[in-house]
Formats: C-alpha cells, sequence, structure tokens
C-alpha cells in the first residue's frame, strides 16, 4: 500500500560516484590491469579502455567524468563511448567490484 510519501531521487546515473570495494585489489602490468577479488577467489583482466575506467573511478570521478575524459583520449562515438562506459560500470556493479557512494 502507498503511504502517499514520496523518496527523493537518487543522482542522475551520470552523477553516480563509486568506490574499488575494499576485498579487490589491482595492478597494473603493461597495457592490462588485474583485478583480484579477495573474498570471492576471482581474478579479471581489464583491456586497456577497462583499466582507464577503473583508475577514474578510483580517483572518485563521476561515470560522467569518466565519459568526458575518455572521449579526449579514444577516437570513438560518444554514444557509444556513453554506451560502453555504462555497461561496464554496471557490470563491474553487478561484480560486486565498485560499491556506490555518496558524493
Amino acid at each position: 500500500m502507498h503511504d502517499g510519501s514520496v523518496s527523493a531521487p537518487g543522482p542522475r546515473w551520470g552523477e553516480k560516484r563509486f568506490r574499488t570495494a575494499e576485498h579487490v585489489v589491482s595492478t597494473q602490468q603493461e597495457n592490462r590491469t588485474i583485478l583480484l577479488d579477495v573474498r570471492g577467489g576471482k581474478y579479471y583482466t581489464l583491456n586497456q579502455l577497462g583499466g582507464r575506467i577503473w583508475a577514474l573511478l578510483s580517483e572518485g570521478a563521476t561515470v560522467s567524468a569518466v565519459t568526458e575524459c575518455l572521449a579526449s583520449e579514444f577516437e570513438v562515438s560518444s554514444e557509444q563511448l556513453s554506451r560502453d562506459v555504462e555497461g561496464f560500470v554496471k557490470l563491474l556493479d553487478r561484480s560486486k567490484l565498485i560499491t556506490g557512494r555518496s558524493s
């Protein structure tokens, strides 16, 4: 039953910030980033673009800021880049490698 109250909307997707999960460690090897989920016992290998997204999120960038930064570094349409970043961040979130945080 709805009580008539309205909850405040959360931040728009692009304004969300994430942090790396405490149980994940990362290291850089050549053009790859290796993630180890210590709790789950899984490791992940990120390509150059995935590693750059990981680094920017780790620095506290919003999803929009990540997309803007990458647009200046990679030759890809902004629409495609936005979809790719959003999809990758959602995958990291579903895999519990990152967690949302307040700004």
